[in-house]
């Protein structure tokens, strides 16, 4: 436990210490892998696949703001579709423009919330975001989820009904267009989705704001269970096409995740938990204080053993000096002090 305190401990000074060269490199990376999943979904237009095209651009979204990726990511879908065909290409642009209308009024700050939330369903993990959101932000997060799942689902959408929408014949335009609003608006499994990601981030959130112990880790068991089992009660009574392994196996994945969030943001030791009483004029207060697992830096003192002596030059200055005395005239050799005090002996005399 020590060792990983001190891992925890690590990483978050590293990141105080180089959050300036820190943040640039998140967003290229976010940036990057986003375009490449984009490419391999769609791919219609040549251009924008080039290798060099898509480091120049990932490039260019680590020096801008954050909602730049976003934006970025919209118009490579638009180009894609566009590609493809203009209906899919006015449809996307259209639930866009609802989309941004939703997520630049209400969370405008959760930005790798919408592009990590199609990587995740990519990468067979999608489960991690409702819980991250709930344990880390707030119920207006579930905007910024839902815009995550519907991109997922309607870039899914055209790459598996390419050969539709492919068709060079000039008069299916309009049945085109009609088949690509149907296939988003009356899109079963992604309203399914969506509802289902919008209840585990709304119950991780209430629950981890209680003051329970292990609150937190109850948050995230509850809310992994409850979206699997609605997940797969819809799987059976709306005959989805949801696979029950792939729900299991990425409940499992999110979880260690999730716990892993846990750890590195809301590490807490409830055997030393303190219930607080106290008041005021007006209040009577009840306070659950509960310390967090902190790892003591030692301070680290040098002490030398063999101290080394400065050399000092034991070395009297000695001067002759001559006197002149009652007596007669005499050389001697004293120091300068003695020298002085002589000299004010004399005059003395």
């Amino acid at each position: 436990m020590t060792n990983l305190l001190e891992i925890r401990e690590y990483i978050r000074n590293f990141y105080a210490k180089n959050e300036v060269y820190v943040n640039p490199c998140v967003k290229f990376l976010v940036a990057l892998v986003t375009l490449i999943v984009i490419n391999a979904s769609l791919g219609y237009m040549t251009l924008l696949t080039h290798p060099a095209v898509v480091l120049v651009i990932a490039l260019m979204c680590s020096f801008m703001p954050k909602n730049f990726v976003v934006v970025v990511a919209a118009g490579w879908i638009l180009l894609h579709s566009y590609a493809l065909t203009m209906e899919c290409a006015l449809v996307a642009a259209a639930v866009f423009a609802i989309m941004f209308l939703l997520y630049f009024r209400f969370a405008p700050k959760d930005t790798l919330v919408v592009l990590l939330t199609p990587l995740l369903f990519a990468f067979k993990v999608p489960y991690v975001m409702p819980v991250a959101m709930g344990l880390l932000g707030s119920p207006i997060s579930a905007v910024s989820v839902s815009c995550g799942v519907i991109v997922y689902y309607m870039v899914h959408y055209i790459n598996t009904n390419v050969t539709i929408f492919s068709a060079g014949d000039a008069e299916t335009g309009s049945q085109k267009f009609k088949i690509m609003l149907d296939g988003i608006l009356d899109n079963k499994a992604m309203l399914v989705t969506v509802f289902v990601f919008v209840v585990v981030l709304l119950l991780v959130y209430a629950i981890r704001r209680t003051s329970m112990d292990n609150s937190w880790m109850i948050a995230i068991i509850s809310g992994l269970s409850v979206g699997a089992v609605l997940l797969l009660v819809c799987e059976f009574v709306m005959e989805l096409q949801f696979s029950v392994i792939a729900i299991v196996i990425g409940s499992v994945i999110s979880f260690i995740i999730c716990v892993g969030i846990q750890f590195l943001e809301f590490n807490v030791d409830y055997s030393r938990a303190e219930i607080v009483q106290f008041e005021d004029d007006e209040y009577y207060y009840y306070v659950k204080a509960v310390p967090k697992n902190i790892l003591a830096v030692p301070d680290k003192s040098v002490k030398r053993i063999n101290k080394q002596r400065k050399k000092t030059n034991v070395k009297q200055e000695k001067r002759v000096s001559t006197i002149k005395t009652s007596n007669g005239v005499f050389r001697t050799t004293v120091r300068n002090e003695e020298i002085r005090e002589n000299r004010v002996r004399q005059d003395k005399q």
